[in-house]
């Protein structure tokens, strides 16, 4: 009787700690800079979720190397719920496979939902000459190497998604990285570069009339954007969007995950944060923990077979 009445003492804090969650601000950390799709989507995501869990959901930007920086920083932070970060292809898959990272993707994390789905672009200047992407690719195979596609990085969705249709074209280019998808934007409507392979957040550029897509790298139709054709109807067979979800560290007790699960995927019904995404020009995909790990190893597995082929698999 004496050992089973200090075990309840002993176990009495624990129970009553996990009860009490959240009972103080959670970080969640944002992979990339202020003011883009993902930093946009994920600040509307956190406010909404704010009125679920009852507690701050503090955004914490954290950008560099592909996204990797902040991903660590999850993988390595205590496991108790407070600190989470977005995950995505560009830090859950693509970063993985081209660089080293102080994380496996694969078992490190304990998933906690999708919210989103990213979508890519073939952007030109509206006053471009190229009316449709097969002009563009027609000029491509016409003049080898001498068009040059915007991308932020080498090893980005958006070099990739290009990168794949130059394959499958034997088309050659140069690419022209500047860092950021804001300024790629920036020198396509400088006139810098003829095409930019881009993400949602150029949509109000769209919208002003300053550029226009070419298509979209998603066979989903994109709200807003009735007229932008799929790749698909080029004749490619194959989409470019990607998850973008919430991760915690692997060792996050389920109670909390099960809470936090259930608190973000009612944040992805918030009418807010829906405007926001259409603004961004990305889809609303509100998925539990466990189809995102299975949607991230599928992703994983296609994703090396493509980094492997455009020649930037890292040596093991």
């Amino acid at each position: 009787m004496l050992i089973t009445a200090i075990a309840a003492v002993a176990l009495a804090p624990a129970v009553s700690a996990a009860d009490s969650f959240p009972d103080h601000p959670i970080q969640l950390y944002v992979p990339f800079g202020a003011g883009g799709s993902f930093d946009l989507t994920a600040r509307a995501l956190a406010k909404a979720a704010e009125k679920e869990l009852g507690s701050p959901v503090v955004v914490v930007n954290k950008p560099g190397a592909g996204g990797a920086i902040a991903l660590g920083e999850v993988a390595r932070a205590q496991p108790d719920g407070y600190t989470i970060g977005v995950f995505t292809a560009a830090n859950a898959v693509i970063a993985p496979q081209i660089q080293k990272v102080t994380y496996d993707p694969l078992k490190d994390f304990s998933l906690i939902s999708n919210y989103a789905t990213s979508t890519l672009f073939v952007a030109v200047r509206a006053d471009s000459p190229y009316q449709t992407l097969d002009d563009m690719l027609a000029d491509m195979k016409a003049r080898p190497g001498d068009v040059m596609v915007g991308v932020s990085t080498i090893g980005s969705s958006t070099h990739l998604s290009t990168a794949r249709m130059m394959l499958e074209r034997g088309l050659q280019t140069e690419y022209v990285t500047f860092g950021g998808g804001a300024q790629v934007l920036t020198a396509l409507m400088g006139g810098h570069i003829p095409v930019a392979s881009v993400a949602g957040e150029a949509l109000p550029y769209v919208t002003s009339g300053k550029i226009r897509f070419l298509a979209s790298f998603s066979r989903a139709p994109i709200p807003g954007l009735p007229d932008v054709p799929w790749i698909g109807e080029s004749g490619f067979k194959w989409e470019a969007d990607a998850f973008v979800g919430l991760a915690a560290p692997k060792e996050l007790a389920e109670p909390r995950r099960a809470l936090l699960e259930k608190a973000f995927l009612h944040a992805a019904e918030d009418p807010d944060y829906l405007r926001v995404v259409q603004d961004m020009a990305m889809l609303p995909n509100a998925l539990d923990g466990k189809t995102l790990q299975e949607i991230l190893g599928q992703s994983y597995q296609q994703t090396g077979t493509l980094v492997k082929a455009v020649g930037l698999a890292q040596q093991k």
